[in-house]
């Protein structure tokens, strides 16, 4: 026979190599290429934002500048825009037209009408030097090219968030010779959007030569004014020229950090895999014989907890991590067999309780139109009043007993028998019924009170809508239920009410002042369940019938 010691010894091998070869090793395998796998992905994403944010940067330039140049060469062409010069009847008019088109484009600009000399006379800007600023620097260069519809201008020392990143000028003519220049200052504020969100990406805007209109970030410009990453490494860039290429569009991405990351991150993992394989080998053989005994008797708590025969809290020899799981499932167990038995117990009273308050509400109902129903006998048949007066308390008795929610099939047929017959004695001729109930079923228990606000409604909705209203009850056993059948030919529902019907049976609140039918399905689902309950068919001038569907049982 193999010794303890050579079993153990044999175990803690086996265990050693099994998580070696089928959960170390496999392991850093499969995480090795999803290591692999992520940074890939991570990459190709990167790109296609890269890109997809370059191609919605360049539309939206693109869009804007051309906008701008159409809205420039339109109001060359306007009058109104000539005589601002010499009269200050039109300025309001010019302001409100050059206002609205700064509106209308999401790229604000500040706009400008300033004469040859430099003097502003209309623009939104309020810098007070700004007649200056233009005669100094842009004005005088406008002079000199005069034969070009619209001039782009850079203002190449800004990079902070807002400033105006592009000027469009443009000459204005009294016939062969130059009255003023009208100026907008494309504003960078609405380009932060396509760079704030995004981390480690900015983005310049140059000419065709390289020198840079905006960039998000200075150190991206070298001291000559253009770019200076297109070339360096770990640096990503997506380029795009707009506007018949007078504008380049750059994306650039910062990918070190990426790269650095996919580095010592791979040899972090490397690192982890092989401190892994030492430390399986050196706990192994403490694991196996540490904590096999441990989890045995746990498992054996479990497996008598499934077959439903937990014995008790069994400490465990040692007094480790294992044992705290032990008393905590040892507490799980009380505590889950308390909170079943205080469930059920709880479900059975809310069940039984509003199964109480479902049937008590026949009995009001019941009781007004019955006594109605007798005052109006007395007066037309004063010689039935004694019988009629005995039927009633007959049923008043039956139904205001409320010792047992049960009642053989039998009894609550005579309470049917009786209530018909006053309304018989009402309605005389205009009124028939017939109940077939076989007599083997006479002693099955049903739930009290079913059948008569069914057929308190079949008197009631349809007594006054025929010549003869025809009744018929019919009992029959299909099987292991019982089927009672309430057959009327009345005036029958309108489809849209019948669906209304059938809708309010799928509920569990009742939100209509109807009680009747959906008083009687409640409580057949309430005690028997969803399988069980009222089915209605009925055609409009046709009449109804109402089947009630519960379990068989024998006479208890």
């Amino acid at each position: 026979m193999i010794g303890n010691t050579t079993i153990n010894k044999l175990y803690r091998e086996k265990l050693s190599r099994s998580l070696l070869l089928f959960a170390i090793i496999p392991t850093i395998l499969v995480t090795g290429v999803f290591f692999q796998l992520f940074f890939m992905i991570i990459n190709e994403i990167s790109d296609r934002e890269l890109t997809s944010q370059n191609k919605e940067l360049s539309s939206f330039l693109s869009s804007e500048i051309t906008s701008y140049k159409k809205e420039i060469q339109a109001l060359q062409e306007d009058p109104r825009l000539f005589r601002v010069f010499k009269t200050n009847d039109v300025h309001n008019d010019m302001y409100k037209e050059l206002y609205q088109v700064v509106t209308d484009h999401q790229l604000k600009s500040n706009f400008y009408i300033v004469d040859v000399e430099g003097n502003i006379l209309l623009t939104n800007a309020y810098k007070d030097n700004t007649a200056q600023i233009y005669y100094d620097k842009y004005l005088t260069k406008v002079n000199k090219n005069q034969d070009r519809d619209i001039t782009f201008y850079n203002e190449k020392d800004n990079h902070a968030a807002d400033f105006t990143f592009l000027k469009m000028t443009a000459p204005i003519y009294d016939g062969n010779k130059v009255s003023g220049f009208i100026i907008f200052d494309l504003q960078s504020n609405q380009l932060r959007r396509f760079y704030e969100n995004m981390n480690y990406t900015d983005i310049v805007i140059t000419d065709p030569f390289g020198n840079q209109l905006f960039s998000s970030k200075r150190s991206l410009i070298l001291d000559n004014g253009k770019i200076g990453v297109l070339s360096k490494k770990g640096y990503h860039t997506v380029s795009s020229s707009i506007v018949q290429d007078e504008f380049i569009v750059h994306s650039i991405r910062y990918e070190g950090l990426l790269q650095k990351g996919f580095f010592f991150g791979f040899l972090g993992l490397f690192v982890i895999c092989g401190l892994m394989v030492i430390i399986t080998r050196l706990f192994a053989n403490r694991i196996a014989r540490k904590k096999t005994k441990s989890i045995d008797t746990l498992l054996s708590t479990i497996q008598d907890v499934n077959e439903g025969r937990y014995k008790g809290y069994n400490q465990l020899e040692e007094e480790d991590e294992f044992e705290t799981i032990n008393y905590y499932l040892h507490d799980m167990i009380l505590s889950k067999n308390l909170l079943l038995s205080e469930n059920k117990e709880i479900h059975i009273r809310k069940t039984e309780a509003e199964i109480k308050q479902l049937q008590m509400q026949f009995n009001p109902h019941f009781l007004f139109n019955t006594l109605e129903n007798i005052k109006f006998m007395i007066r037309m048949n004063p010689s039935s009043a004694e019988e009629l007066l005995l039927k009633l308390s007959s049923i008043l008795r039956y139904s205001i007993d409320n010792t047992d929610q049960d009642s053989p099939l039998k009894d609550d047929i005579k309470y049917i028998y009786d209530y018909l017959d006053i309304q018989k004695a009402r309605f005389e001729e205009r009124l028939s019924f017939t109940v077939e109930i076989p007599e083997e079923l006479g002693t099955t228990p049903i739930p009290k009170l079913i059948m008569q606000p069914l057929v308190e409604n079949a008197v009631k909705y349809g007594i006054d809508h025929v010549d003869n209203l025809q009744i018929k009850i019919k009992a029959s056993r299909i099987g292991d239920k019982l089927i009672i059948m309430i057959l009327d030919t009345g005036s029958g529902f309108t489809q849209s009410r019948l669906q209304e019907i059938r809708d309010l049976l799928h509920t569990t609140q009742n939100p209509s002042n109807h009680i009747g039918i959906y008083n009687v399905h409640r409580r057949i689902q309430l005690k028997y369940g969803r399988s069980y309950g009222v089915r209605v068919f009925s055609e409009e001038n046709k009449g109804s019938l109402l089947l009630i569907t519960i379990p068989y049982r024998k006479e208890e």
